[in-house]
């Protein structure tokens, strides 16, 4: 096995605490703890990324997401502490109010282009035209895809995995199920292969927080596989080794539909948990839905929670209109 270098940035490992909802013991691993600026799941894949892009002596880095990506303030944040420039490419309209995760890639001097969705599927091609003339200006740049998600990124949640693995040898009670939003696919992907590298015994549940289903099982097993062959891992992944639930973004990623924000201010009000609306509260929703409201089968729920919270801003106003609207009542 090859394990890739990285630089430490994310203040790791991440407690694990529970809460007690409806009956139920969920343990959430904070992942929302990695720091202030760069809080959330994407800077452990970037400690991977930016350790590799330092190595080739970037001065720019360039990456992509939409108007609120938590990725692209974390890539922002880490190239301003790094004394890096950072070009973000993000999708959609530009608006009038920056705030939120566009305010503070604002502040930490990136620079901002707004794409249209064509632009933005063709945008790896868009990047390298980029690279290139930035080379031309004697700046190296280096493209990071989006969410961080590559066969080096994964590694994030590779060491995620295990660092649960060790810290479940306390727990008595370990759960039977791992829950985690699903956007790029990075962050189960990682945790999929760190499972089998570590002895992890939970089941990993994806879900989705996209509009349309996707294939997220080919996506998921795509950057796993990939992941084994470069780092001579010698496992497998296939469809068998997670599952995915689909049906939590009919609303779509950048927007929050009002059950679920009932459910997201009550847990804020009865728990002091913050989950945003464009990942950690459509994941968490569906956990509860699928697993306590439905009945299907588990012993015992682990959530990774991803942050995201600077998404929250923006949606502010749909949150504190939802206060008092709380699907469950006490």
């Amino acid at each position: 096995m090859k394990v890739p270098n990285k630089i430490e940035l994310a203040n790791i490992p991440t407690p694990i605490q529970a809460i007690f909802f409806e009956g139920f013991e969920i343990l959430i691993k904070r992942d929302d703890y990695t720091g202030i600026e760069w809080t959330g799941n994407k800077i452990r894949k970037l400690e991977y990324l930016i350790y590799d892009a330092l190595q080739r002596k970037a001065d720019v880095l360039i990456t992509c997401g939409g108007i609120q990506s938590n990725h692209a303030r974390a890539t922002a944040t880490v190239a301003s502490r790094l004394g890096l420039k950072s070009i973000l490419y993000l999708r959609g309209e530009e608006p009038k109010i920056y705030d939120g995760n566009l305010a503070l890639d604002k502040l930490f001097g990136a620079e901002i282009r707004f794409v249209t969705q064509e632009e933005y599927d063709n945008i790896q091609e868009i990047a390298e035209k980029e690279v290139a003339s930035l080379k031309k200006k004697g700046l190296k740049a280096v493209f990071i895809p989006e969410g961080g998600s590559s066969p080096l990124g994964i590694w994030g949640y590779i060491e995620c995995a295990q660092e649960i693995s060790k810290q479940l040898k306390s727990f008595k009670n370990k759960p039977s199920h791992i829950v985690t939003a699903v956007g790029s696919g990075g962050t189960l992907a990682g945790l999929v292969v760190g499972k089998k590298l570590y002895g992890l015994k939970s089941n990993l549940i994806g879900v989705n927080v996209l509009k349309t289903s996707g294939d997220f099982e080919k996506i998921v097993c795509d950057l796993a596989n990939e992941c084994s062959k470069k780092y001579r891992l010698g496992i497998k992944v296939s469809s068998n080794d997670f599952t995915i639930l689909d049906g939590y973004s009919e609303e779509g990623y950048e927007n929050i539909s009002k059950d679920k924000l009932e459910l997201l201010t009550f847990i804020s009000q009865d728990y002091g948990l913050l989950l945003d609306p464009a990942y950690t509260g459509k994941a968490f929703y569906g956990m509860v839905d699928h697993f306590i409201y439905q009945g299907n089968e588990f012993n015992k729920l682990m959530f990774i929670h991803t942050g995201g919270v600077f998404g929250i801003f923006p949606k502010m106003k749909k949150y504190l209109d939802a206060i008092g609207n709380s699907l469950i009542k006490v």
